[in-house]
Formats: structure tokens, sequence, C-alpha cells
């Protein structure tokens, strides 16, 4: 028996095909960016899934605007659940520790290293402080198109490796120095030669790390939302404690395993926290000269 095929049926199909090809227009990555600067697309997404989710613990209109401008793919389902939850805890993490060091020295430079398209500054601004995004030429030129600088917010187009930043910063104020989704992608030696230059240039600053553990590093492949990409983990840490040993002028102060605070988020997160390797996979720890 030949079945009938009706213009309901005909529709159906269409707009499942048209849908399939916008999904998959919207997948790619819209700013041609490749290796770790790609991974600026991950943070960018999961900020603003959880922003759009009612049940979300950040709104952060702003990336969605970003994201929405670039054509990033960011309808549900388009980044793993648990790095949506886990990257808008991130960032309240970030924040409570900027905003710490900002309620002792409210005129203090804060400097966010590999910003990719972060909007921290528009959140966090008091009118007092100095701020530094810094982050690849290839990057701010992206950055140029949403954010615009003043007198108090300028732009670093550097590596981070490359250390003629530290000249670019004022050297009379407190700084405060954070590094998100960054040290996973360096060597050890990278680390410590960079912490060692940040302690010899500045007399009072604090470095807020967020690292990610040996278990994670070893494990890259199988992380939902780095398997696909080119970049790689290559350093980690089971607490931000080992710094110490290092002596690179730093003590460190305290640390905050983000995943397990957020385990009230979802009843997957509190289960799967129930094992060390995922709830202690990925910390943000606290240095001070």
């Amino acid at each position: 028996m030949v079945k009938k095929t009706t213009n309901k049926t005909i529709n159906k199909t269409i707009n499942k095909t048209t849908n399939k090809k916008v999904n998959k227009s919207l997948n790619k990555n819209p700013t041609n960016l490749t290796g770790v600067p790609a991974t600026l697309l991950i943070s960018l997404r999961a900020r603003c899934l959880e922003s759009l989710d009612p049940k979300g613990i950040i709104k952060d209109e702003r990336s969605v605007e970003i994201a929405r401008s670039l054509g990033c793919d960011i309808s549900p389902g388009s980044e793993s659940f648990f790095t949506q939850v886990g990257t808008a805890q991130r960032t309240i993490v970030f924040n409570d520790y900027t905003n710490d060091f900002l309620s002792r020295y409210p005129d203090a430079t804060v400097v966010n290293l590999a910003c990719g398209l972060d909007t921290r500054f528009v959140r966090l601004d008091n009118g007092k402080l100095r701020w530094f995004d810094l982050d690849f030429p290839n990057v701010i030129e992206i950055r140029r198109r949403f954010f615009k600088e003043n007198k108090r917010y300028r732009f670093i187009e550097k590596s981070v490796l490359d250390f003629t930043w530290l000249d670019d910063i004022p050297k009379n104020r407190p700084v405060f120095i954070s590094a998100e989704g960054l040290f996973c992608y360096f060597t050890e030696e990278q680390v410590k030669e960079l912490l060692t230059c940040v302690a010899e240039a500045f007399e009072n600053v604090e470095f807020a790390i967020e690292a990610v553990s040996p278990f994670m590093v070893k494990n890259t492949d199988k992380h939902p939302s780095m398997k696909d990409q080119d970049a790689k983990f290559t350093w980690g840490v089971k607490s931000g404690r080992e710094i110490e040993k290092w002596n690179t002028g730093f003590q460190f102060v305290n640390e905050r395993y983000f995943m397990l605070e957020c385990k009230k988020r979802a009843l997957s997160i509190r289960i799967m926290c129930l094992f060390p390797f995922f709830g202690k996979s990925m910390k943000i720890f606290l240095l001070r000269k």
C-alpha cells in the first residue's frame, strides 16, 4: 500500500531540513578563531544559556546580545549543561574575588588576562577603578565591536606570555589580576615564570586563578566542551596550595571548588559532585603578595 504524501507532511519535512541547516550554520565558529582563542565561544555560549534559563544563577544580558550579534548558536543544548552551570558559577566566584578587592581598594587597577568576550568590567565598574582587558590582537579586534575604551578602561593587544604587558600597567595603585580559563593551556614552567614576573612588577597585588585538576588534564578528550577543540589542557593542580612551594613571591590565601558550590542548581550536578574527580575537578584560588 502506497502511503499518501500530504502537504502537511511535506511542510514538516521542509521545516526540519531548514532548521537543521540553520543550526548547522549557527554551530560554525562565527569568529574564525582557532586554538585557545576559539575557546572563548565556550564561555560566551555557557553564560548565555544560563542567563536565558529561568533557573539560571546569573543574568548576563550583554553576553546574550554579543552572541546573537555574532550569530553564535545559543539554542538550548548547544553547550554541555555542566559547562553551562560551571561557567556561570565560575563567573560568580571571580566576581566575588574582584569585588572583595575593590571593597578594600576602590580605585585599584584590575587586569583581566585572556579576557575573550567577557563582560565583567560592565558589571563591576564602580566609577573609580582602572581596568585592562588583555588578549591576542585578533580577539581584541572582535572585542572592539562591542566595547569602547575610555580613560579608565583600556585594551592590551598582547599574549599573556609577552611580559611587556606588565609595563602597560600603572604601578601607583593596588593591582588585582584574574586568569579565567587560561592557565589550563599553559605549562607549569610558563605559570611559574608569569607568577614570578608579576610578583616582581607590583608591590600590592592579588591574583585569582582558575585551575583544573591533573585528572582533567589527562581526560581533556572526554570533556564534553573540549573534545572537539584544537586546544587541549596541559596543566593542572589538585590545590592552589601547591603554588606556595614554587617560591614565586605569592602566598596562597584560599580557594573555592566552584562545581561544589552549585549543587543546588540541579540533581544531576548533586549526583556528579558525589565523585571527587568531578566535584573537585575545577577550582579558583587566590594568591597574594
